[in-house]
């Protein structure tokens, strides 16, 4: 079964959307390796494609999840160092 997500986050800021695909970017080479993460800054906006094939519903979501708190986490970090 194929599953993709689409996803996009607003970030106005192009270098603090480069600085948190970067910061992420470690532990997305952890996802299974059915799973694939692009991310890319465009038009004030993270666009994020998750794609898998051959996964489990609930490891998919984990990843998700996965994902979506670590990009908080660094948004976070980026907004305290302003």
């Amino acid at each position: 079964m194929m599953i993709e997500l689409n996803m996009e986050i607003t970030i106005k800021n192009k270098r603090i959307c480069e600085s948190i695909i970067k910061a992420v970017e470690p532990d997305n080479v952890t996802a299974p390796s059915t799973i694939t993460i692009d991310m890319i800054c465009q038009n004030e906006s993270m666009k994020i494609v998750i794609k898998s094939s051959d996964t489990k519903i609930l490891t998919f979501r984990n990843t998700v999840d996965d994902l979506l708190e670590h990009i908080s986490i660094a948004m976070k970090t980026i907004s305290e160092m302003k």
